[in-house]
């Protein structure tokens, strides 16, 4: 096939990806619309009946979010407890490790300079 024969063929041609995409997104669109209209109806009842439920119980749920947070506080202000034990020993292990990786860092960067001094001493020699 010629070149003249490849780009002729490939004009006449060259929109059908398109058109495929355009008719299969209408296709899709279509299909969503008729899958959702009757059990997404049933779904958001189902939701408000159950939103419904839950702000009727409000003060006791308040209750329930305001000891947990307690707790939580407690746990992590508390010197001797094992949460903040945890949180204090990750804390400063952290502050080891990196103290560590500068310190390999600041090796490393004096090694790199001396290879350069090395190399120039070595080549005039």
């Amino acid at each position: 096939m010629t070149e003249e024969e490849w780009l002729v063929a490939s004009d006449e041609g060259g929109g059908g990806f398109s058109w495929g995409f355009v008719i299969g997104s209408i296709a899709g669109l279509i299909a969503g619309a008729y899958l959702a209209s009757g059990p997404g109806r049933e779904q958001v009842d189902s939701l408000r009946t159950r939103t419904i439920e839950l702000t009727g119980r409000s003060p006791e749920l308040k209750a329930r979010a305001r000891a947990a947070a307690d707790k939580a506080r407690t746990a992590v202000s508390d010197p001797d407890h094992p949460v903040q034990r945890a949180i204090q020993d990750g804390v400063q292990a952290a502050k080891k490790r990196r103290r560590e990786l500068e310190e390999e860092a600041r090796q490393a960067e004096l090694g790199a300079a001396v290879e350069p001094a090395e190399a120039a001493e070595g080549s005039t020699g």
